[in-house]
């Protein structure tokens, strides 16, 4: 009488799984502003992990730093480019607003040069067609999301703060959620690829984002972009996010570039100059970093990526790759939702399939 039972509800609990899916995403699109910096606040975290590990395995000298000075460096230096990320911010939303009017006279300039260029009736089809744009309400409403922006930083810093104070409680406690001891060796291992996943993710890219950024800060400033630290903050930002960060990252200055200055020289020097070093950060350095792939289809990728920024705005598609991460983990580890695992990698092959499964999970 039990055999009946046992095959019928790995059945049962998927019908669960596609029921609780939908009240999932809505929780999620719901719960946005609370869960946001949360997560953000977890990923930033996991980041510091990875950064005690590196700090811990320095040498000089046949020395090395001691664990608990490997924290409080890690800690001062994620709270230092926290506060660096807040004062950019800040500043550049005002320097946003003190721009407007520069930059709506210089679009009325270029639309006169394309006029004498391309033909009034060409230039009267553009207007007509963006004529629903108010384009200074358009950049006042970014300004104002910038200064909104920080208040979300300081919030995150906050939730940092103190969960690095209860990093060794909370890595003490996760493992006594569960009723049993196999239970809470499962939360230790799927904990543990979680980690490992999301370290050596957040650390390789928070590397290759920071090397992108100092070159786009180093070449805006250098020719004198408007914008040039906030750009740069951009460019850091978006090299988290694949396939369509690279394109912002290059888009945005090019943008500004155009509008800004007379002659074309900037925006080649944006195009060629930086595009060239971070296609050589990302296609050469990076991969080398990486060391292993994540397992990841590309396609589930842009599916995470849509389905992320949808529920979560821009937010969102920064978070997009470790939460894919977290979730391939956490489904791979149940039978009614390890089809979800197999979508979402890239070969169909999961580290639990070299193990044996736990007769009572």
């Amino acid at each position: 009488m039990t055999q009946p039972s046992r095959a019928a509800d790995p059945l049962s609990t998927g019908f669960k799984t596609l029921i609780a899916l939908p009240i999932v995403i809505w929780l999620l699109s719901a719960g946005s502003g609370f869960l946001i910096p949360l997560a953000i606040a977890a990923l930033i975290f996991i980041l510091s992990l990875a950064l005690v590990d590196r700090i811990y395995h320095i040498r000089l000298l046949g020395w090395s730093p001691p664990r608990w000075l490997a924290q409080i460096l890690s800690v001062a230096t994620v709270i230092f480019a926290i506060l660096l990320i807040g004062t950019i911010v800040s500043s550049s939303a005002n320097d946003v607003q003190q721009a407007l009017p520069k930059y709506e006279e210089r679009l009325n300039q270029l639309g006169k040069q394309l006029e004498s260029t391309l033909g009034p009736q060409i230039i009267e089809s553009v207007g007509r067609a963006l004529q629903k744009v108010d384009l200074a309400r358009w950049l006042a409403a970014a300004a104002g999301q910038l200064g909104g922006a920080l208040s979300m930083v300081v919030l995150v810093a906050l939730y940092l703060v103190f969960l690095m104070t209860e990093r060794s409680k909370w890595i003490a406690k996760m493992p006594r959620l569960a009723a049993t001891d196999a239970g809470a060796e499962r939360i230790t291992k799927i904990l543990n690829r979680i980690s490992i996943g999301v370290k050596q993710y957040m650390w390789v890219n928070a590397v290759t984002s920071a090397m992108s950024g100092l070159v786009a800060f180093a070449i805006f400033s250098w020719i004198d972009l408007d914008f040039a630290p906030l750009l740069a903050l951009v460019v850091f930002v978006v090299g988290f996010i694949p396939n369509i960060g690279a394109f912002i990252g290059i888009g945005l200055p090019c943008l500004v570039a155009l509008i800004q200055f007379d002659s074309v020289g900037p925006f080649l020097i944006v195009l060629f100059g930086y595009g060239a070093a971070d296609q050589i950060i990302s296609n050469i350095i990076q991969p080398q970093m990486q060391g292993h792939s994540l397992n990841l289809s590309t396609f589930m990728v842009m599916v995470s990526l849509t389905f992320f920024a949808t529920v979560w705005g821009g937010v969102g598609a920064f978070l997009a790759i470790p939460m894919m991460v977290v979730v391939l983990t956490i489904c791979a580890e149940f039978p009614a939702t390890r089809w979800i695992a197999l979508l979402l990698s890239s070969d169909g092959s999961l580290d639990g399939d070299r193990t044996e499964a736990d007769p009572h999970g």
